[in-house]
């Protein structure tokens, strides 16, 4: 029996090497009709799964590893990768389920089993959180951090669950992780929301980008260029419902036709939304990488001869870096996507403006800036709406009190900017705070420390995340939006200067503390930026306390949204001048 074992191992190795995945399944099924009685069999039905799996024929797999678990109950690797097909299939209780039978008992001593429980508590903590079931998440992530408390990816991941449960502070000691660990852990999307020191985000992007990729990837050999028109690409997983995929129609749109040729790289989730497809048609070219490994995407972009490709996600969650590391195009920029330095060697320049990035602060990127004209998120400010106008009441707003919005994202409450806010309410008993009801434990969470703080949690307003047209709105019915710090709003901001609405930010020393006070310098309304907590407070009351002072700064507004498609151009012109400009460096050291 071993020998037809072994010789169904090597045979299926040989056909998967050479890519016959169907002829080394048929080997597998075989094999598996005549040796039924095989005291290795439940081997065999697991990698049969595993390969059926890896074929994406999931409910296939899953019958394959029901008979692996009826040969040998509780196998571990058929538990978690039966979990994995039940979450492919979006029955995420039984997913559960399969992960908490390996679970549910004391911790295994043995090695190996140690592993596949570790493996279960965080693929558990992982669907949790994507459930937004928060306080589930963090008991199975500090259950497997008391196993192992070296889990970098796991220390990193309860950091940033507890900034989205707005569990404060985040940093605190654990069982066995100190804070310490936890700062070194925390990955560079949820250190923006912690810190705005350029150095420690320079230095949290650099190494975070050693452990994950290392610093060099392989090359993708590129020929002179011999295309008149230059040929941008755009690669994202963001061209959706999404900050990225909202931003970026008019710029796409406003590219010269003459001068430049223009290319989406698309591993975006399909939502289905109008914007997603009016966005995806203001390119000339679509290219669908969402089956390829990052290698064969750059050989694709290599193909297509891209003269500039532009990461739109950097090294935020979701993203895709390795296909920059190949340097598939002749330069390469990072814009909007993760705002601040990527760390990445193979990314030539950031897409900024030289308010967001001083010439004091660039010394903390690896890239070189291009400015662009005004703000380096782009104010297209003038746009149709489908939905028509809402009432106060319609919107769900009282007539008579003020909504303060602060409605980014909940990770980036801090509970400084927090107590500020609070002590606006205090100071404007008419007022009330409009938050986004991201998920139950935040919500919990903020309407508790508005009691500590003295504030009656009813004048903490959440709200669901709505459609974007709805959401427009409801905006308008907004006497200030109040930013966060340190990690200001982008597109969202960008919506509220939209909507006539006044906009409070507090600047500090990142690139993305400083975006809000990059849209409102662009616009002309420098006295909006504060610099310190106390001004950021002083600016909101002055605006609270005098409605002649709010309609000015809507007055004001609404002149820069009746200029901002001559705004858009310009930005257009200086984004192209300055792809030119490291184009013709790149081409020049190739020489």
């Amino acid at each position: 029996m071993k020998s037809t074992l072994d010789t169904l191992v090597q045979e299926t190795s040989r056909l998967l090497g050479s890519g016959q995945a169907n002829e080394a399944l048929n080997r597998y099924a075989l094999w598996l009709q005549t040796e039924q009685a095989h005291p290795l069999g439940h081997f065999v039905w697991f990698n049969y799964g595993s390969l059926l799996q890896s074929e994406s024929l999931t409910e296939r797999a899953m019958d394959a590893y029901r008979a692996c678990l009826k040969l040998v109950p509780g196998f571990p690797p058929a538990l978690i990768n039966l979990g994995l097909c039940f979450e492919a299939l979006k029955s995420f209780e039984q997913a559960l389920s399969c992960w908490g039978e390996l679970t549910q008992d004391e911790i295994p001593t043995h090695s190996e089993l140690r592993e596949y429980f570790l493996s279960a508590l965080n693929h558990s903590a992982r669907l949790l959180e994507d459930l937004d079931r928060l306080d589930e998440a963090t008991q199975c992530l500090e259950r497997s951090l008391e196993v192992d408390h070296q889990q970098t990816d796991v220390v990193h991941h309860w950091v940033h669950v507890q900034q989205k449960a707005c569990q404060w502070p985040v940093y605190r000691a654990l069982q066995r992780v100190r804070p310490n660990q936890m700062l070194l852990a925390t990955s560079p999307l949820p250190m923006l929301a912690i810190s705005d020191d350029p150095s420690l985000l320079l230095l949290n992007a650099r190494e975070f980008v050693r452990r994950k990729w290392g610093i060099e990837g392989k090359q993708v050999s590129k020929g002179k260029r011999v295309e008149q028109r230059i040929r941008i690409g755009y690669v994202s997983g963001d061209f959706c419902t999404h900050a990225v995929g909202v931003l970026l129609p008019e710029v796409i749109q406003a590219h010269d036709r003459m001068g430049f040729e223009v290319y989406a790289y698309d591993y975006s989730r399909e939502d289905g939304s109008s914007l997603r497809r009016q966005l995806l048609a203001c390119f000339d070219q679509v290219r669908s990488i969402h089956g390829l490994s990052d290698e064969a995407a750059a050989d694709l972009i290599a193909q297509d001869d891209v003269d500039v490709l532009i990461d739109l996600q950097g090294i935020s969650f979701g993203a895709r870096p390795r296909i920059a590391a190949c340097r598939p195009a002749r330069t390469q920029g990072a814009w909007l996507g993760f705002i601040g330095t990527t760390g990445m060697p193979w990314i030539d320049f950031v897409v900024t403006d030289r308010y967001a990035l001083p010439s004091e602060l660039e010394l903390y990127f690896t890239e070189s800036p291009l400015h662009v004209a005004g703000s380096f998120l782009p104010l297209a400010l003038k746009r149709q709406n489908a939905v028509a106008p809402m009432s106060r009441e319609a919107s769900g707003f009282p007539n008579d009190r003020l909504i303060l919005a602060a409605l980014g994202n909940v990770y980036k409450i801090t509970p400084m900017m927090f107590a500020a806010w609070m002590r606006l309410l205090q100071q404007f008993p008419s007022t009330l705070l409009w938050l986004i009801d991201d998920n139950p434990t935040a919500t919990a969470n903020l309407r508790r420390a508005a009691d500590q703080h003295g504030i009656n949690p009813s004048r903490l307003l959440f709200t669901a995340r709505e459609s974007y047209p709805v959401y427009l709105r409801r905006l308008e019915h907004a006497e200030l939006f109040l930013d966060s710090f340190p990690y200001n709003c982008g597109a969202t901001a960008r919506d509220v200067v939209s909507c006539g609405v006044p906009l409070v930010s507090l600047s500090g020393r990142s690139m993305v503390s400083r975006m809000g006070g990059s849209i409102l310098a662009s616009i002309g309304l420098d006295e909006l930026i504060a610099h310190s907590i106390q001004e950021y407070e002083s600016i909101a009351v002055r605006l609270l306390s005098d409605p002649l002072a709010r309609e000015d700064v809507r007055r004001r507004l609404m002149l820069a949204i009746d200029r901002s498609s001559i705004a858009i151009e310009d930005f257009v012109r200086s984004l192209e001048s300055g792809y030119r400009k490291f184009l013709q460096e790149s081409e020049s050291q190739r020489a």
